[in-house]
Parts: structure tokens; C-alpha cells; sequence
């Protein structure tokens, strides 16, 4: 992948549950996370890094006007005391048919005037911009599945 080496690396991980509890008993006031792991082996989600994420978020908001990173919690467990995804409130903005839409707009332009994705990764360097794109709008729709499934995304703690 391009990028600087010095840049940390993040990736996204999906949990089957994220509860809160308080650290040092009730008077305490900092809360700790508690995930349910679904021991997953590096899915589409999972085994990439979050840089994907940000560029095809960019390129999802000029085409269709969605912000996809309001759609995450963009920060580590042990930030906040509240789940990583709400799913019913991201499925709103973020569901199947948004998926769609996306698409439909994306092919819906002439090729030479389509956004450009530009990170590459070694198994995609072969790969045209339309086959980068419908990769992933893959990750994307295995996000959603994840969603309804009442799954958590997030980064890592």
C-alpha cells in the first residue's frame, strides 16, 4: 500500500457486542469496554487498513452526498463510553439501497469522468478503476451485513 511507514497503521474490527462498565465501582468516572470477539479470521472488513475507508468516503460523498464517516465511531474502545455503531441509526444512512445508489451513480458517469481511486493495494495493483471501485463497495456491503447483523465496527483496543 502507498503511504508513509511511519504512519500507524488502523484497521477496522467488527464485534458481535461492546458493553460499558465502570472502572473502579460506582463513583468511578471512567467506563470500560467489554466485547463480545467473534474471532474473525480477517474478513473483508477486518483485513484491510481504514485508509480505504476514508478515500471511498470521499468519493461516495461526491457522487451520491452521503457522509460514510458519520456512519462509524472514530476513535478506540477505551474513548468513549458508548457503542462503536448504533445500527439502526447507521442503516439510515448507510443500508442497501444506499449501496445502490452508489452504483448506479458511479456507473451512470462516462469512465473518463469517474472519480479516481487512487490507494492501491499489492493484490489490486492489476486491477481497473471500475474493478478498485467495485471492490470496494464489496467491504462496504459486507459492512452493512455486519450492521443488521447487530455487529459492531470499530477500531481495536
Amino acid at each position: 500500500m502507498r503511504g508513509s511507514s511511519l504512519r500507524l497503521q488502523m484497521r477496522f474490527h467488527h464485534y458481535r457486542a461492546v458493553g460499558w462498565v465502570l472502572a473502579n465501582g460506582p463513583l468511578s468516572r471512567a467506563y470500560t469496554a467489554v466485547v463480545t470477539r467473534d474471532d474473525c479470521p480477517g474478513c473483508l472488513v477486518c483485513q484491510r487498513t481504514t485508509d480505504w475507508f476514508m478515500e471511498f468516503a470521499r468519493l461516495a460523498r461526491a457522487l451520491i452526498g452521503i457522509n460514510l464517516r458519520d456512519c462509524l465511531h472514530w476513535g478506540h474502545l477505551r474513548d468513549n463510553p458508548q457503542p462503536l455503531i448504533v445500527s439502526a441509526s447507521n442503516l439510515q444512512a448507510c443500508n442497501r439501497a444506499t449501496l445502490v445508489r452508489l452504483r448506479g451513480a458511479y456507473y451512470a458517469l462516462a469512465e473518463s469522468d469517474r472519480p479516481v481511486l487512487t490507494e492501491i493495494w499489492s493484490r489490486d495493483r492489476h486491477l481497473s478503476q471500475g474493478d478498485r471501485f467495485e471492490d470496494r463497495l464489496a467491504i462496504l456491503a459486507r459492512m452493512v451485513e455486519l450492521w443488521e447483523d447487530g455487529q459492531y465496527i470499530g477500531w481495536p483496543s
